[in-house]
């Protein structure tokens, strides 16, 4: 998730304001500045003084640094006015095609331009994956002794198996699915299917089109996609559970809908050899209703008790839950554990206190249950990366 300008995590680069800057002064400088979207920066500017930026039209991201090192740099979401820190580096990326924005400074300023070690390359929001049409859509329950001689299009097919196992082969080579596995067959591969003796099986099959041309500009290879078997995963199950079910709906706009679940499918399957993740089991509905509910319940009672001593024990006790059970459905549901959401919440609970200025740092480390002000001084500051005395000094000074 990308940060603004307005989020605390940019309080040591600079801050915002909300009226512009009056530059009838003698002492002040403006000037209008014009940036066309690129993707590659090499170097960064720096002042001597406060620098003011103030977008006119178009909309930015703020690259920054203390230092011209790339790998230490921040990206922000810009702002409409935007104060920055002397001896900052800091340059403007157009996120639109162009942008405009008054930058001032004081009259007698010095700007030395600082070029980056190795250059940022900052990537732009743009689809690479795009699923263009899905042709047809079915689902097949097939008992023992199918056999379906083959086929071969120029189109992509998907196969995800609910129920049973599947035998298929592409080109001469064998594969089994069993129940909750999946595969794809790319353009021109000749694949077959078929149902053992005694076994039966019901599965999904979607045939669609997709932009192999765009794929390949945007260094992504749909081959990756080919000649294997996915099994199963709790993401893509839902998936596709969902688009089985939005795909009988006569709701408006599930056309959209179902392209975007699709597509969203294949980008999860192409992240899959990226994202480690531990061997799963496929969950029933039932199951996994109880596991939403009940995390539902502990979460609620965790926000409403966070300025209490909340400990894993009582949470475990309250909720009829080992602790490794309530480990594994943090797990499952944040991929995090139950102590450092606490941990979390309370932090954020603790930047809205020193806020709102009614209490003094030690008044809000005690009233949220930590040993003492040196713990909750060390957990803010390795968290947001400013201690809590300095960020309620520039919540003050802004």
């Amino acid at each position: 998730m990308q940060y603004k300008t307005s989020s605390k995590q940019f309080l040591k680069y600079g801050s915002v304001y909300e009226q512009p800057m009056d530059i009838s002064e003698p002492d002040m400088l403006g000037r209008e500045w014009n940036a066309v979207a690129k993707t590659t920066i090499t170097q960064l500017l720096r002042f001597n003084c406060e620098v003011y930026i103030e977008m006119q039209s178009g909309m930015a991201v703020i690259l920054v640094g203390e230092t011209p090192e790339t790998s230490r740099l921040e990206a922000f979401a810009v702002h409409r006015y935007v104060r920055i820190n002397p001896e900052i580096c800091f340059t403007l990326i157009a996120v639109t095609p162009g942008i405009s924005y008054k930058l001032i400074v004081a009259s007698k300023y010095t700007v030395t331009t600082e070029l980056l070690d190795t250059p940022y390359i900052y990537n732009h929001v743009l689809p690479r994956v795009r699923v263009q049409e899905i042709l047809g859509y079915y689902y097949n329950i097939r008992t023992a002794g199918y056999s379906f001689h083959g086929e071969r299009h120029n189109y992509f097919e998907l196969t995800y198996v609910d129920r049973g196992c599947l035998q298929t082969e592409i080109d001469g080579v064998e594969y089994e699915l069993k129940e909750k596995d999946l595969i794809i067959y790319g353009p021109g591969q000749f694949h077959t299917q078929s149902i053992r003796d005694g076994e039966s099986s019901s599965y999904a099959t979607i045939i669609f089109d997709m932009n192999t041309e765009q794929l390949q500009a945007g260094n992504v290879r749909y081959e990756k996609l080919l000649n294997r078997v996915f099994h199963y995963d709790k993401k893509i199950y839902t998936l596709i559970k969902n688009f089985v079910q939005e795909s009988n709906s006569d709701a408006p706009y599930m056309n959209s809908l179902v392209l975007c679940l699709l597509s969203e499918t294949i980008i999860r399957l192409l992240q899959s050899e990226f994202v480690s993740k531990p061997e799963e089991k496929p969950v029933t509905g039932i199951r996994q209703h109880y596991q939403d509910e009940l995390f539902e319940r502990i979460v609620t009672h965790i926000n409403n008790n966070i300025c209490e001593p909340l400990t894993i024990a009582e949470i475990c006790q309250k909720f009829s839950l080992s602790r490794s059970s309530l480990q594994i459905l943090f797990k499952d549901m944040l991929d995090q554990t139950p102590k450092r959401y606490i941990s979390d919440l309370k932090l954020e609970r603790g930047c809205q206190m020193i806020r709102e200025n009614k209490y003094t740092i030690s008044e809000i480390a005690l009233m949220l249950g930590f040993n003492s002000i040196h713990y909750f001084s060390r957990a803010f500051t390795q968290k947001y990366r400013i201690s809590p005395s300095e960020y309620a000094k520039q919540m003050l000074d802004s």
